[in-house]
């Protein structure tokens, strides 16, 4: 969907840049931004006498909060490229661009908190209920005793490859019981 809006605001398609399986809020792990980011200043160096924005379809899809989006906004201005949003663009250096873009910033930040303390109260909730119990074990507790009792058993010859293959599990399951006390549950 953003892409077809990009699209829409005649973005080539070869400088759509989208951040794939991105959740969260921080710029880790953010690749289509840092392309992007690339992208705008590798075109401001290049060309002349047309200004170069940076677009997005949603202010909180760009950052999720104020000092990220002051952060990347200051370098853009920097770098003389100005930030566009859907069809208006904005610039970080005119005053109202600077105080509209910093309270969008500020809601986007709003909104993630937000919806953090929505989620942790919600698994709170759910733990309450015992419905929330974690990762549940891949073998049953039959099968983590055995493993962990052959494993450890001085006559026994069994391997830590043996065994995940027996079980068919990988190895790092394995280690993880045999490492443990004896399970209980």
């Amino acid at each position: 969907m953003p892409a077809q809006q990009l699209i829409a605001l005649a973005v080539p398609r070869e400088r759509i840049f989208i951040d794939k399986g991105f959740s969260g809020t921080t710029r880790r792990n953010r690749t289509g931004l840092d392309n992007a980011l690339t992208a705008v200043t590798s075109a401001a160096a290049a060309v002349t006498g047309r200004q170069v924005v940076l677009t997005t379809t949603k202010f909180d899809r760009f950052a999720r909060n104020m000092a990220e989006a002051g952060e990347i906004l200051t370098g853009l201005r920097e770098r003389d490229v100005l930030f566009g949003l859907g069809s208006q663009v904005y610039d970080w250096a005119d005053p109202f661009g600077k105080l509209f873009l910093q309270t969008l910033a500020m809601v986007a930040e709003f909104e993630a908190n937000l919806n953090h303390l929505r989620t942790r109260e919600g698994m709170a909730k759910a733990r309450a209920k015992g419905r929330l119990k974690g990762k549940q074990p891949k073998l049953p507790l039959a099968a983590r005793k055995t493993i962990h009792r052959r494993y450890h058993d001085p006559d026994g010859n069994s391997s830590l490859a043996d065994l995940a293959q027996e079980y068919s599990v990988g190895r790092s399951t394995i280690h993880r019981i045999i490492s443990g006390a004896t399970p209980r549950n």
